[in-house]
């Protein structure tokens, strides 16, 4: 489990989780079970309205996308979520250096950096801690990538 931390936004990169049920009910107390997490383990204060957006690659795993909304409406001890699925996204891996992806097909470039879609990776965990995953599709400038091997 990584996590990065900033203002009102928590992202959570699960590599190898997959939800084991989409019905409503299941994601939101798997979800929850992730917030006490946060809380318990990791000390990060956490209270009021939060969207969550879910993002899963069948290749990678899930990213957790936790935007606060409002706190003023709820009392100290109290989180309301709300939550989109997105099953099946496309993430890529972004790279400064093409070196990293020298033996891969489907490597694409666009201003500075190289781009792969991770499902085109045999073995991630090689690449993983050089690369910056993209996992939405306004990040991934599809249109404007350029395909060089």
């Amino acid at each position: 489990m990584k996590i990065q931390v900033d203002n009102d936004k928590i992202i959570i990169y699960l590599y190898n989780y997959f939800f084991k049920n989409y019905e409503k009910k299941y994601l939101i107390d798997d979800i929850k079970k992730i917030f006490l997490r946060l809380i318990q383990y990791y000390h990060i204060e956490i209270n009021g309205g939060y969207d969550v957006i879910v993002y899963q690659n069948t290749k990678y795993g899930t990213i957790l996308e936790i935007i606060k909304q409002d706190e003023l409406l709820f009392p100290n001890d109290f989180i309301d979520i709300k939550v989109k699925f997105y099953k099946n996204t496309n993430f890529y891996l972004r790279a400064k250096d093409y070196y990293i992806f020298k033996d891969y097909y489907n490597v694409k470039y666009y201003n500075g950096y190289y781009y792969i879609n991770i499902d085109d990776v045999d073995n991630i965990l090689k690449v993983l801690e050089f690369t910056e995953i993209l996992y939405k599709e306004k990040d991934n400038y599809l249109d404007k990538m350029k395909l060089i091997k």
